[in-house]
């Protein structure tokens, strides 16, 4: 039986000779199955610490996201965060913005407006859209979740730098392509754009810290 990476190269090879000509030296660097299901508490502890690191440096954004975790008594739950005031949250470091998203989110969750584990089986679109419903929920966030925390295949992120980057170079692009080719060539990889993503990524070492 293929597993998903052979079965994302033999795709790439019929779909896009270019990516996969570019894939080829990066083969043994990548995982051969996307991410294992993670439980509720686990998915929600990966999205919450996503939004807890938002534009920091990959320094900062774990800093801050061990003194989240201190704060919720060592496990970041929808019910920790919830009991949490704004200001301890501040206190760890969290800005505003920040902390009107983790509550927000952690409301969603108990309400059962939001199911994580859910979103693994809608179409991807569909879970981007529910995740981005939160406020402070943008989409390259959903995205990076989608991806690495739930280990949804079919995913590509037009607004991430590091794919756009690679991308311009792989296919003579001009510098800052409209994401409407972005898109346009993206398309070509699906149902892999998830796999299609770690390639990319790894031409320019640039893997993001989520």
């Amino acid at each position: 039986m293929q597993d998903d990476k052979s079965r994302a190269y033999r795709h790439f090879k019929k779909a896009d000779p270019k990516l996969h000509a570019a894939a080829l030296p990066h083969r043994k660097h990548l995982p051969s199955r996307l991410s294992e299901k993670k439980g509720k508490e686990a998915l929600f502890d990966a999205l919450a610490s996503s939004i807890a690191g938002q534009q920091l440096s990959t320094k900062a954004a774990s800093t801050i996201r061990e003194r989240l975790r201190t704060a919720c008594g060592g496990r970041i739950t929808a019910a920790a965060i919830a009991k949490l005031s704004p200001a301890k949250l501040r206190a760890a470091g969290l800005s505003g913005a920040k902390t009107k998203s983790l509550k927000e989110l952690a409301a969603a969750v108990q309400n059962g407006i939001l199911d994580l584990p859910a979103l693994r089986r809608i179409p991807e679109d569909e879970a981007s859209a529910k995740l981005t419903s939160i406020w402070g929920i943008g989409p390259w966030t959903a995205e990076m979740f989608l991806m690495f925390a739930l280990g949804r295949p079919d995913v590509f992120s037009a607004g991430d730098l590091g794919l756009v980057r690679a991308m311009e170079e792989i296919y003579g692009l001009p510098k800052n392509a409209p994401r409407e080719k972005l898109l346009e060539l993206s398309r070509a990889w699906s149902p892999h754009r998830t796999f299609a993503s770690l390639i990319l990524w790894r031409t320019r070492d640039n893997k993001p810290s989520v």
